[in-house]
């Protein structure tokens, strides 16, 4: 795995963090604890990996912290680890434990009603050692987004650039001899656009659909996400989820050694992610 990428993920985010937080201590005092202020919630649940037709079932816990600061930044830091149990060797050398974590940065900069605001917006998203070769698969990118809430109705628009990386596991020259070692990473400044819109069903249910796409300066698609996401509100402080996104990889973004003779660097270029959790307060 690639150490050196990881830190320098986990480098941006304290760099985003640590500053608003220390701003956040001085004007509360030293005696009250920042971490006491988060509102953390755990989710624990059963996934499927589903690629074309190969199915890996596993299991899922994750970590949730929410915290909005003096100046009015919504931070949100979701970590999850993934343990699965690989029948079908897709990845001829998987690791049967994956991670998947997301953090984001909001704050408000117009709100012409009170349905209707514009934010500025911070994205950093990973994913590390799935099931399907995907070593690495990360994006950190500012972006504005325009949102629209009533009571049953939710939608939002986001767009913004910044820096895409996606690596296939180190495993595949050994399978393929058409490609080096560095062959198997791309690191693009991209573009994205993503859009969500969200509806409360009932007193309890909600139903939710995302889209997002990255593409280069030429428009040249790298990657796409859908999501589909139905909650069910079991009391004020627990939600029974599922959720499936699909991913969708442009693979032509990787050199080959040599002239092109047609060989994918991967037999597939899609994974669906199906999920069942319950996640709730500490």
């Amino acid at each position: 795995m690639n150490n050196k990428r990881n830190y320098l993920f986990l480098i941006i985010i304290l760099s985003v963090v640590t500053p608003t937080l220390a701003a956040e201590k001085e004007a509360e005092g030293e005696d009250e604890s920042f971490l006491s202020a988060v509102e953390w919630k755990k989710r624990f649940g059963v996934t499927d990996f589903q690629v074309e037709d190969s199915d890996t079932f596993g299991l899922t816990a994750g970590i949730k912290g929410q915290y909005e600061t003096a100046q009015g930044i919504k931070l949100t830091l979701l970590l999850t680890v993934i343990v699965d149990n690989d029948q079908d060797k897709l990845d001829p050398d998987h690791i049967p434990v994956w991670f998947k974590n997301y953090f984001r940065a909001e704050k408000e900069i117009l709100a012409p009603t009170h349905a209707l605001r514009l934010l500025a917006t911070l994205d950093v998203q990973h994913r590390m050692n799935t099931v399907s070769s995907i070593e690495q698969s990360a994006d950190l990118m500012p972006g504005i987004k325009i949102d629209f809430a009533t009571e049953k109705i939710e939608f939002f628009a986001k767009f913004g650039a910044g820096g895409y990386y996606l690596e296939i596991d180190d495993d595949l020259p050994k399978i393929h001899g058409d490609f080096r070692r560095e062959d198997l990473s791309s690191e693009k400044f991209a573009f994205f656009q993503e859009y969500r819109v969200s509806f409360s069903l009932a007193d309890r249910f909600s139903l939710s659909g995302r889209y997002k796409d990255f593409r280069e300066t030429g428009n040249e698609l790298l990657e796409t996400r859908e999501e589909l996401k139905l909650a069910y509100r079991l009391n004020p402080a627990r939600y029974l989820v599922f959720k499936v996104e699909k991913t969708t990889y442009e693979l032509d973004q990787f050199e080959r050694l040599g002239s092109d003779n047609g060989l994918a660097i991967l037999p597939f270029n899609e994974d669906t992610f199906f999920q069942a959790y319950v996640e709730y307060d500490f």
